[in-house]
Parts: structure tokens; sequence; C-alpha cells
């Protein structure tokens, strides 16, 4: 790497950093993870948390659970007006995936014994491949007119809304689609009221024609980004939506702290706050992301309450010399 992949190589980079103060991406939550979470009663706790501490934002697919996420997320929103959601089309759980996903507990057993089909249960930051567990799981990607009318209508049903704040291409990126003509409905969409905004959501990294088209005349994009890794897309759409700052950052920063005293003593004395201490590289990777999105919206996704309550803590709690910091861990990285 020669330099810090950020979520765009020119403006929103130097507009992140132009000065120490510059303002702070609003969390979100986003809902992929609870499926690794045992019980509908553990899943709703954490919603509850995500809520009391002001969270307004919940991302949402038909695929997070498979197949009864936004039901359950329906279930919560209950009354609850003053909250923007954001979900799905284009991927689809197959027959096989709503039945695993309806017998959710025997189905948690297995997953003790297959942490790769865990990890399909709870969301995935950076797409890969579709492997064997996909094929079982999902049905092909479908970004058609036909398919995007079906889905809106079965996630307005399955949400209990009248409107979708976010319609989101689920990983369309490197699937060939007549865009000019699912572009035309979404905007016809957006016209009637159905929809606020739409756009591509996943790995946005490998930019072909087609999905230039697409990020040229979206709303919103979604994609991944953190400390290593840097951003899987541009800055082309008037509001960016980042996520899985923490899933793949936090055991390889971790790692490198624990392979190299000095650089963790620096850092310590940089930010007068323990980097031992797995809590303080949390808040240094949340920090990261927020100031990297100053103006849209950064996705926390986790199972533990501790956690969200130190991520939305960091969000609005600059550490000191925390720029300076990111920049000597990511050196770790980018050599």
């Amino acid at each position: 790497m020669d330099g810090h992949p950020k979520i765009s190589t020119d403006a929103v980079h130097n507009f992140a950093h132009k000065a120490t103060s510059a303002p702070a991406g609003t969390l979100g939550f986003g809902c992929a993870s609870l499926y690794a979470l045992p019980s509908a009663q553990h899943r709703r706790a954490l919603l509850e948390t995500a809520y009391e501490l002001g969270i307004r934002h919940f991302d949402v697919a038909p695929t997070y659970g498979l197949g009864i996420a936004e039901k359950e997320l329906a279930d919560f929103l209950h009354r609850r007006t003053d909250v923007t959601v954001a979900t799905k089309f284009g991927l689809r759980p197959s027959v096989l995936g709503r039945i695993a996903g309806a017998t959710q507990h025997p189905i948690r057993q297995g997953l003790a014994r297959l942490p790769t089909l865990q990890a399909k249960m709870r969301g995935v930051a950076r797409q890969q491949e579709p492997g064997v567990l996909d094929r079982i799981l999902y049905t092909e990607r479908d970004y058609s007119v036909a398919a995007a009318r079906r889905s809106l209508s079965d996630s307005l049903r399955a949400l209990r809304r009248d409107h979708i704040d976010y319609f989101l291409m689920h990983e369309p990126a490197g699937h060939p689609s007549a865009h000019g003509e699912i572009v035309e409905y979404l905007e016809r969409c957006r016209g009637e009221g159905l929809i606020g905004s739409w756009g591509p959501a996943g790995d946005l990294s490998r930019m072909d024609t087609g999905l230039e088209y697409l990020c040229d005349h979206a709303g919103v994009q979604q994609f991944p980004y953190d400390l290593i890794l840097g951003a899987a897309g541009r800055a082309a759409a008037p509001h960016l939506v980042t996520y899985g700052f923490i899933s793949a950052a936090l055991p390889r920063v971790e790692q490198a702290l624990a392979n190299s005293p000095a650089l963790t003593r620096h850092c310590t004395e940089l930010l007068d706050a323990d980097l031992t201490d797995r809590r303080t590289v949390i808040r240094l990777l949340t920090r990261d992301a927020v100031r990297n999105n100053p103006f849209g919206t950064v996705l926390a996704s986790t199972t533990k309450p501790e956690h969200l309550r130190l991520i939305h803590q960091a969000a609005t709690t600059p550490l000191r010399n925390e720029t300076e910091a990111a920049k000597v861990i990511w050196k770790e990285f980018g050599a």
C-alpha cells in the first residue's frame, strides 16, 4: 500500500483530516451480528440497548437470520416512529435457508460446530466469493425490476412500514444486470414515496462499468471500512454508510501490538490511554471510522451490550492524538 485507502482517495480524505475537530459520523446499528445470539429475547435486549443509547438508524436485510430479521426488527420498532431503516434486495434465503431460519434453536446447536456457517448467519464485513454454504442458504443474486418489486413489497410487509428509508442492492458487484432498468424503477419508487434513497451495498472496491453507473446515480452507498484495510468503496453518493470497522481490524491490531511492545508504548503515550486494554483498541477503531465518514452513518454491529455502549461513547469522545496513533498503527500493515 502506498497510502491509507480511506473512503475516498480525494475529497472525503481531505475534509476528514483538515482539522482535529472534524465532525463525527452518525452511529447506526447493523443487525447482521444479532443472529449469533441464541434467542429472540437476547436479540431484542440488544436492540433495546441501541435505542436507549440514542441510536436511530437500523440496518437489516432479508438474508439476516435466514429470513427472520425484518420481522424481529418490526416487532421491536412497533410505535417507534423516530428511526430510519435500511433493508436490501437481490439476495434472498433459499427454501432450505428459510427452514433453517425458522428452526433457530436446533440450527444454533449446529453453528457451534460450524464456524463458517455461523459467520454466514451473522453476515460478513467483506464479501467473499460464493461457496457451498452460499449456494445452500441463499438463492442466486437477482437485481431485476421484478425481483426488486417483489422484495420491496415483502420488506414493507415484514417491517410493517409504508416507506423504506434506504433500499439497497445487496452485493451487486460483479453481477451483470440491466442497470438502466433498475435505476429507472428505483427512481420511480423514490418519486412515489415508497423509498427514501437507494444504492449499492457490499464490497464496492472492484468497480466495473455497471457498478460505476449505479454509484453515479445512487443517493446512498454502503460499504466496509476499517483502519487496516481502508474503504471498499468510493465517495460518489450524497450519503455514505460504512460498516465492519471492528470485526477484521481488531484481531489484527491486537496481534500487531502484542508483537511490538515498542509500538504499544508509543501509541499508548500518544493516546494517553492503555492500548493493552481491548477497550482502548475498540475506541481507537471507532474513532477512526467516524472521523473518516464525518457526514455519513457508521454501522456498529456487535452481540455485546457493553461493546455497543463503548462504541457509542467513543463515537463522540475524541482520544488524544488519535489521528497520529491511527496512522502509526496503519503503517505497520501498509509498509
